[in-house]
């Protein structure tokens, strides 16, 4: 008898752990959990429906202390000024960042506002920067009284680590007409839009091996079929020819974000939308997300590996991490 009570038990106890194991593969394969999010969930997270997608970033954002944001981070903007009357809203646009939900915001706004034109060029090969500039010499020129801009920068169209000094010229320019020049950008977790960038690349069946091959160090002059935040920002369409090291480029970045941008942002489009129609005095309705990707992302353990240490390697975290301490006040309980 006492022996059949032992065999029960370890019955029961063998289909508790079945069933404990079922619903928590179930969990953490979903990421309705907080407390269950494993590093790959937390990747996944990205393409989580969009409350689930704010929850964690909420999340993410409010584990670290900081300071309470400024409204125009960096640069100073006199907000006692505000609106402005006239001026250039300049927006460098990083691919899988959400800028095209910005992009067609932008173009919804120069509708809805008068005297508000709208200006882009850009393309997959290396003269369009040439022309971007050609026509960016009008945009900066003749504003009227109550005169804005739109200026949306993208592929190819301007390569910041050398062309820095158009940014200095285009801002004297409007400036000397007493307008704004307003120059701003979206970034966004590292590691998450290197796994973005892979979206374009799964209707191709190209491997992740593939895919992020160029990352490699030895490959530092390679384009490849996606650029990282990082060298979208500084090379655009070239690359590292010089062979910059990873702290030298990150240095690099800073910099140019430090003198040229007005508003920096990380996955923040509420508040890109409340700034842009605090410095203009615009009116219309909020950014919409746009561009989504509805298809599946399966990666293995290995495969995220290699993401997260070759996104690493390129100074894209490295870059985020100094974004986060300068803009959001990110550890500066450390440095206090």
């Amino acid at each position: 008898m006492k022996r059949l009570n032992c065999i029960v038990l370890a019955k029961i106890i063998f289909v508790a752990i079945v069933v404990f194991r079922t619903i928590y593969m179930a969990t953490i394969k979903l990421g309705r959990s907080s407390s269950s999010l494993d590093k790959h969930v937390v990747y996944e997270a990205e393409f989580l429906p969009i409350k689930s997608q704010r929850q964690i970033l909420d999340e993410q954002i409010a584990s670290y202390p900081r300071r309470p944001p400024n409204l125009f981070n960096v640069r100073s903007i006199d907000e006692s000024k505000l609106p402005y009357q006239c001026g250039i809203i300049f927006f460098y646009h990083i691919a899988c960042t959400g800028g095209s939900a910005i992009n067609k915001w932008l173009v919804r706004l120069k509708k809805l506002n008068a005297n508000t034109t709208y200006f882009t060029d850009w393309g997959r090969h290396m003269g369009v920067q040439q022309r971007f500039v050609t026509k960016m010499e009008k945009q900066v020129k003749d504003f009227g009284q109550h005169d804005w801009r739109i200026v949306h920068a993208h592929g190819f169209s301007l390569h910041l680590n050398t062309s820095e000094p158009y940014l200095y010229k285009w801002r004297e320019e409007v400036e000397r007409q007493g307008c704004a020049f307003v120059a701003t950008t979206m970034l966004r977790d590292a590691i998450g839009h290197t796994i973005s960038q892979h979206k374009g690349m799964i209707l191709y069946n190209q491997t992740v091996d593939k895919f992020t091959e160029y990352l490699e160090p030895r490959n530092y002059n390679k384009v490849g079929n996606f650029r990282t935040q990082l060298d979208y920002f500084l090379y655009n369409g070239d690359r590292n020819k010089y062979n910059a090291t990873t702290i030298e480029k990150v240095r690099r970045a800073i910099e140019i974000l430090r003198r040229h941008f007005d508003i920096v942002l990380l996955s923040d489009h509420d508040r890109y939308n409340d700034i842009i129609f605090k410095i203009t005095g615009w009116i219309g309705k909020s950014i919409r997300r746009s561009n989504t990707f509805k298809g599946e992302l399966n990666f293995t353990e290995r495969e995220l590996y290699r993401i997260k240490t070759l996104t690493e390697m390129n100074g894209d975290v490295m870059f985020i991490d100094a974004v986060k301490h300068i803009y959001y006040g990110y550890l500066d309980y450390l440095v206090a």
